[in-house]
C-alpha cells in the first residue's frame, strides 16, 4: 500500500504541471490524431504536441522541469483553503473552477504527504514502539477463561516484585495499599510470562494449554476446554506476530482514510437534507476540502511534533480547536448557513466524525486481527 500511495503522490503532482518545459511547434498536425495544433495541446485529443527526439541530457531536464514545475492554481488555492474556510468550496461551487486545483487532486496529493510523513517520521522516531504488545504485559494480558469466567492474566514477574516494594513502603496511605494488595493478589494468580517464553521470543504452547487447562473448571464439557484453547492460541499468535499487525494496520489505515471522504459527505447531505438548493455534488466538494485541510494541518503538526516532541499535548488541543472553528466558518460560507445553525450543524458533525472514526479504528484492528 505504500508504494501505491507514492504511485498516487507522484500522479497527483505530476497532474499540477502545465507543460511549459516541452518546446511545441504550433500550427503542425497532432502526431496522434492528426488535427492541426494552433497552441500548445491539441483541441481534439488533448495531447501535448511536443517533440521528444531531443539530446538526453536537454530531455532529462525538461522532463525533471516539467514535474516539479507547479501551476500558479495550487497557490491560488491553499491560501484560500487555509485561512478561508469555505470560500474556495463557494466558488468553486458557483462555477469559477478554473482558477482552482481540482479537488479531488489536491485531497489525494496532502492525503499521501499525510501518511508518508506519518510513516516516515514514526520509523525513525520509534513511534510506534509503545504499541508493542510486550510492553502491555507488564498489566496483564487477556488469555483465556478461568473456572469463574475471569480473564486469566499473563504478567511479568519484575512487575510482582515492583508490586511487592511498593507494599513494603511505609509512607504509601491505607487507600493506596489496599489497591497495590488487590493488584497484586490479582497477578499471583495469573501465569508469568517467564513460564511461557521460548528463547526465540514465541510462546510454548505445551505450557500455555497445560496453565489454561489448570484453571479450567473439572467439569467443563469438551466444547468450553476448545473454545479456551482457541483463544490461549489466539492469544499467543497475536503476541508473536505484533510486527506483522503493525504492518497491516499501515497498509490498511489510508484506505479506510480514503473511505472517511464519502461518510463526511454522506453526513453532510444528512445535516442538509431538506435544503432543495443542496445537492450531493456540493456536499462532496465540501468534504474534499475540509478532509484536505485535517490532512495539511495534521502534517504541520507531526513535524512540529517530531521536532519538539514536549508540544505534543498543545499541538492536540490546539489542532481540535482549529478543527472546530474551521469546520463551523465552512459551514457558515459554503451553506450561507446562519450562526445558531452553523454551530449546531458543526457539533453534529464533529460529534458523528468522531463515532465514524472510532468505528473504523475498531474495525480495522479487528481485521488485522482476523487476517493473521
Amino acid at each position: 500500500m505504500e508504494h501505491d500511495i507514492e504511485a498516487a503522490g507522484l500522479a497527483s503532482a505530476g497532474g499540477l504541471s502545465t507543460g511549459d518545459h516541452h518546446p511545441v511547434q504550433s500550427g503542425v498536425p497532432c502526431a496522434n490524431c492528426g488535427t492541426i495544433v494552433e497552441d500548445r495541446f491539441c483541441t481534439t485529443c488533448g495531447q501535448l504536441a511536443s517533440d521528444f527526439h531531443r539530446p538526453v541530457w536537454d530531455l532529462v531536464m525538461s522532463s525533471l522541469a516539467d514535474t516539479f514545475a507547479l501551476d500558479g492554481r495550487l497557490w491560488r488555492s491553499l491560501p484560500l483553503l487555509l485561512f478561508r474556510p469555505g470560500r474556495m468550496t463557494r466558488n468553486y461551487l458557483d462555477g469559477k473552477r478554473a482558477r482552482y486545483m481540482p479537488p479531488f487532486r489536491m485531497f489525494l496529493l496532502t492525503s499521501v504527504i499525510f501518511f508518508l510523513s506519518l510513516f516516515t517520521l514514526g520509523d525513525q522516531l520509534g513511534w510506534y514502539n509503545s504499541f508493542k504488545i510486550n510492553d502491555m504485559v507488564e498489566e496483564g494480558l487477556d488469555l483465556g477463561l478461568d473456572e469463574t469466567g475471569e480473564p486469566i492474566r499473563v504478567v511479568r514477574e519484575e512487575r510482582l516484585e515492583e508490586l511487592r516494594q511498593e507494599l513494603e513502603d511505609t509512607d504509601i496511605d491505607e487507600a493506596e495499599r489496599l489497591k497495590l494488595q488487590q493488584e497484586l493478589n490479582d497477578m499471583q494468580h495469573g501465569i508469568t510470562v517467564q513460564r511461557l517464553l521460548q528463547d526465540d521470543g514465541r510462546i510454548n504452547r505445551d505450557a500455555l494449554y497445560d496453565e489454561v487447562n489448570a484453571r479450567l473448571d473439572p467439569d467443563a464439557t469438551p466444547e468450553e476446554r476448545e473454545q479456551a484453547w482457541r483463544a490461549a492460541d489466539h492469544a499467543a499468535s497475536v503476541y508473536e506476530n505484533q510486527d506483522r499487525y503493525g504492518a497491516r494496520i499501515r497498509e490498511w489505515a489510508p484506505r479506510f482514510s480514503l473511505m472517511f471522504m464519502p461518510i463526511l459527505a454522506f453526513m453532510l447531505t444528512l445535516i442538509y437534507a431538506w435544503h432543495r438548493r443542496r445537492y450531493i455534488y456540493d456536499h462532496v466538494i465540501t468534504a474534499l476540502h475540509i478532509q484536505t485541510y485535517i490532512y495539511l494541518m495534521a502534517t504541520l503538526m507531526l513535524f512540529i511534533g517530531a521536532i519538539n516532541p514536549s508540544s505534543v499535548g498543545w499541538l492536540v488541543l490546539t489542532g481540535l480547536i482549529l478543527l472546530v472553528v474551521y469546520m463551523y466558518r465552512q459551514l457558515r460560507v459554503t451553506y450561507d448557513t446562519g450562526r445558531f445553525m452553523a454551530a449546531l450543524r458543526t457539533f453534529i458533525l464533529l460529534i458523528s466524525s468522531f463515532l465514524v472514526l472510532i468505528t473504523l479504528l475498531a474495525f480495522l484492528i479487528i481485521v488485522s486481527f482476523a487476517l493473521t
